[in-house]
C-alpha cells in the first residue's frame, strides 16, 4: 500500500469538514424542532473546530 500524502489528506478532510459545517448550519436554521436544531448547531461548532485544527496543521507545513 502506498503512503498517503499528508497535505492532500488534510486538504480533502478540510473540504469535507467545511461542507459539514455549512450543511449542519443550514439544518439548524431550517429544522423547526428546537432540540434537533440545537443538536445540529452543536455538530456545526464541533466540525468548525476540527476545520480550524486542520487549517492550523496545513499552515505549519
Amino acid at each position: 500500500m502506498e503512503p498517503l500524502d499528508v497535505r492532500n489528506a488534510l486538504q480533502t478532510t478540510l473540504t469535507q469538514k467545511q461542507e459539514l459545517v455549512r450543511d449542519y448550519q443550514t439544518f439548524a436554521k431550517q429544522i423547526t424542532d428546537k432540540e434537533v436544531a440545537k443538536m445540529y448547531s452543536h455538530f456545526a461548532e464541533a466540525e468548525a473546530l476540527h476545520a480550524t485544527q486542520i487549517k492550523d496543521q496545513l499552515e505549519q507545513m
